[in-house]
């Protein structure tokens, strides 16, 4: 022990600056097998205390928190590093992208410059504000579709749809309004006029309704009929002279080959309606006769 002591003291900093380095007087000689003071040998650091051996390396697996999936050339030597390596990554990325004219979002694949052909603008802004467009814009970003080359598509598409026939004309719905107002009713103002237009169309619709009621043709039929014409003056026209030709009408005949008895009165208020007296718009328009038809249908079909 007294060896062991002895090579603490020769191998202590200073330990070889000789006695006279520090005067006799001021040195205290210490007993018996006590070594000097400040030579006391420290206490061997516990298992729990010791780092971990490679703790300056960078983590075997991850000790942080890394993605499923992430490249190994991305993980740094910690969290920081890391987050360094993937965010230049995803700026090449975006830069890529923004070189290659993929849009931020899919709002942009909607915005048309340039010069648009007139056949087909009207077809492109009906598209373009359709919620079609929007689902498959989304779908255009999520394949990295660049703008021009989906803007180039889209119009190749409506140029030749149009060139063979297959776009229908865009409907004016401004037009079409004024268009339906009967005469007898243009002279009143805005909501009167409106009240009259959708007179007209219900009673129109009645009558292609009468027709299913009746036999004369199904319901999907009449649905396909009022859906292809029920937009535009013209289709409620031709539902007009329909019911002129079924109230025997025009040379018609009675009833499209069926003339209601006074004893179905579900079927004289089909003849009924197709009258031009209880027609919106007909010169032969009698607001009297009209009025009387409406109170019969109530009565007879009910509210």
């Amino acid at each position: 022990m007294k060896t062991f002591l002895d090579r603490l003291t020769f191998n202590a900093a200073d330990a070889g600056a000789g006695a006279a380095a520090v005067p006799a007087a001021a040195a205290p000689v210490p007993a018996a097998g006590t070594p000097p003071a400040g030579t006391e040998t420290p206490p061997a650091p516990s298992a729990a205390a010791a780092p971990p051996a490679g703790a300056g390396d960078p983590p075997a697996g991850g000790a942080f928190y890394r993605p499923d999936g992430l490249a190994q050339h991305m993980l740094g030597k910690d969290q920081n590093e890391t987050m360094d390596n993937m965010h230049k990554a995803l700026e090449g990325y975006r830069t890529r992208d923004a070189s290659n004219g993929v849009p931020e979002s899919s709002e942009a694949y909607g915005q048309f410059t340039g010069e648009i052909p007139e056949a087909i603008k009207p077809h492109l802004d009906t598209l373009t504000a359709d919620p079609l467009f929007g689902r498959v814009a989304t779908k255009a970003l999520e394949l990295k579709v660049p703008v021009a080359t989906y803007q180039a598509l889209t119009q190749e598409f409506l140029s030749v749809s149009n060139e063979m026939g297959m776009m229908e004309p865009v409907v004016d719905a401004a037009a079409e309004r004024a268009a339906l107002t009967p005469d007898a009713a243009k002279h009143l103002p805005d909501a009167e006029q409106q009240r009259a237009r959708e007179q007209r169309m219900n009673d129109n619709y009645a009558f292609v309704d009468g027709l299913v009621t009746r036999g004369l043709t199904t319901k999907d039929d009449a649905e396909f009929a009022k859906a292809m014409l029920g937009d535009t003056a013209k289709g409620h026209r031709f539902f007009e002279s329909m019911r002129k030709l079924a109230a025997g009408g025009e040379g018609g005949g009675p009833a499209l080959g069926h003339q209601p008895s006074p004893a179905d009165p579900k079927g004289d208020i089909q003849r009924r309606q197709a009258l031009p007296e209880n027609t919106w718009g007909d010169p032969k328009f009698n607001q009297q006769s009209y009025d009387q038809l409406q109170a019969d249908l109530r009565r007879t079909y009910g509210d």
